[in-house]
């Protein structure tokens, strides 16, 4: 029983760590999948087994190397040269990817209860710090309560009735689907590293690795399958917005309305803190400097470049940290010699 309470937590510390504000406002998703029609639902059905081999096979790689963190992970698995430049790049996607979610918490709680944007973001920063310095253990207790709460509100979208496909509807692209899935996947995975490498190092038991996997593609997939149906069902209102997941929920009661703001705000809250938790090991390993300087040092460059904006952030980011990640993606697939080594 208890080894299945692991693999739940693992599962739900994946699946907080992959789910963020692009996922949660449905705009990602109409980026890589809606946008091809009914044939998206195969991308998605694709992005689902590859997110519960590959996930699992990160894992078991960083059981197998024994390495705690993605520093020496891809050491092992590139080289000392290669393994830095990649290194460098998955530091650049948590702390972009980062950033971007600091300014996404500050811009919600700014229109949804006219909190202004900085007093929000340095709030969200503040019960952060208080979380990480609990250490994994804590991180996983907070995505078992957060990701329930986020399976609720897609149930809640299925039950509603928006999540229904349409007898026809028209789509003027759909090649290009394969690797729009392919990126999708190995973006995910390149920022997935910040957790999932230490939990593979601390579980001594592979089979428990194996079953948060499994567990956490498929409520991943399930995810994304009931929010695409949604968006293609209403395609001509949500085409155009910038968080159509609105539109889905517009005719819900006020409690319900604040439940999907509590969601949204907490799909950002769980990746922000995967995230500063992954380079924190990072940086403890390359400088040996305590967790805590770490995360303030990080959190204090991250407020700055929030002031930016979050839009912009996120348009700019997320198209390149796609194709800069398929390096770990195929490496993970056929570890080879790192392995014998």
């Amino acid at each position: 029983m208890n080894s299945w309470k692991k693999s739940i937590q693992i599962a739900a510390t994946y699946i907080g760590t992959v789910v963020g504000a692009g996922f949660a406002s449905g705009q990602e998703i109409i980026a890589f999948f809606t946008l091809y029609g009914h044939a998206g639902t195969f991308g998605i059905l694709l992005s689902t087994i590859l997110f519960v081999w590959l996930g699992y096979k990160m894992m078991w790689l960083a059981h197998q190397l024994r390495t705690p963190s993605y520093e020496s992970f891809n050491q092992r698995l590139f080289g000392n040269i290669a393994g830095r430049a990649i290194n460098l790049f998955v530091f650049l996607t948590l702390f972009g990817v980062t950033t971007v979610m600091l300014a996404g918490a500050g811009s919600i709680l700014e229109e949804q209860f006219q909190i202004p944007y900085l007093v929000g973001s340095a709030g969200t920063v503040l019960i952060a710090l208080l979380i990480l310095r609990k250490g994994l253990e804590q991180l996983m207790a907070v995505n078992s309560i957060v990701v329930p709460a986020m399976l609720l509100f897609t149930l809640l979208i299925l039950i509603d009735g928006s999540a229904t496909l349409p007898l026809s509807t028209e789509f003027p692209h759909f090649e290009g689907l394969l690797w729009k899935s392919i990126l999708y996947i190995s973006f995910n995975l390149a920022m997935a590293q910040s957790v999932l490498i230490p939990i593979g190092f601390s579980v001594r038991d592979p089979v428990v690795l194996l079953r948060g996997a499994i567990v956490g593609g498929i409520c991943l997939g399930f995810m994304l399958i009931v929010i695409h149906t949604a968006m293609l069902a209403n395609w001509q209102e949500v085409r155009y917005l910038d968080v159509p997941i609105l539109f889905i929920t517009d005719g819900w009661n006020r409690w319900l309305q604040l439940f999907l703001v509590f969601v949204l705000f907490s799909e950002i809250f769980t990746t922000l803190i995967s995230n500063v938790f992954g380079i924190g090991q990072q940086m403890r390993e390359l400088f040996q400097v305590p967790e805590t300087t770490s995360y303030l040092f990080l959190f204090g460059t991250a407020f700055v470049l929030c002031l930016i904006g979050y839009s912009e952030l996120l348009m700019f980011l997320y198209p390149l940290f796609g194709y800069l990640g398929l390096a770990t993606l195929l490496r993970i697939t056929w570890p080879g010699r790192a392995l014998r080594r």
